[in-house]
């Protein structure tokens, strides 16, 4: 079974997109800032990262930096309200962009796919 690792300070998207996933029988984790991610990164065995950008503590481009450190490979989808924001990132950490919306479907599709590729 895989595990997804989703990091969202919002109560309400962190529990709708835990919801889905888990209907889909995935496994999932879920952290409500970065430092709560980096813990869960560490001491789970996370296959898909499903990252907010702005969040208290540790924002999710610090989180970035910190979990491409521990694994270069690992697949990380930043979910963000903001996708202007993204530019600031670095290119070479290796990430994918789904921008928030009500539809889950985007988000959804995003994760699955790179499942699908890893296999």
């Amino acid at each position: 079974m895989k595990t997804l690792l989703i990091v969202d300070d919002d109560e309400i998207i962190r529990l709708l997109l835990r919801d889905e996933f888990c209907d889909k029988d995935y496994n999932v984790v879920t952290a409500i800032d970065g430092e709560e991610a980096l813990i869960s990164f560490s001491e789970e065995d996370i296959d898909l990262v499903v990252l907010d950008l702005k969040m208290p503590k540790l924002d999710g481009n610090e989180v970035l930096n910190q979990i491409r450190k521990i694994d270069k490979d690992i697949p990380i989808i930043l979910y963000t309200a903001n996708p202007d924001s993204v530019n600031s990132i670095n290119e070479n950490l290796n990430y994918d962009v789904v921008v928030k919306s009500s539809d889950l479907s985007q988000i959804v599709n995003a994760v699955d796919e790179k499942f699908q590729c890893s296999q």
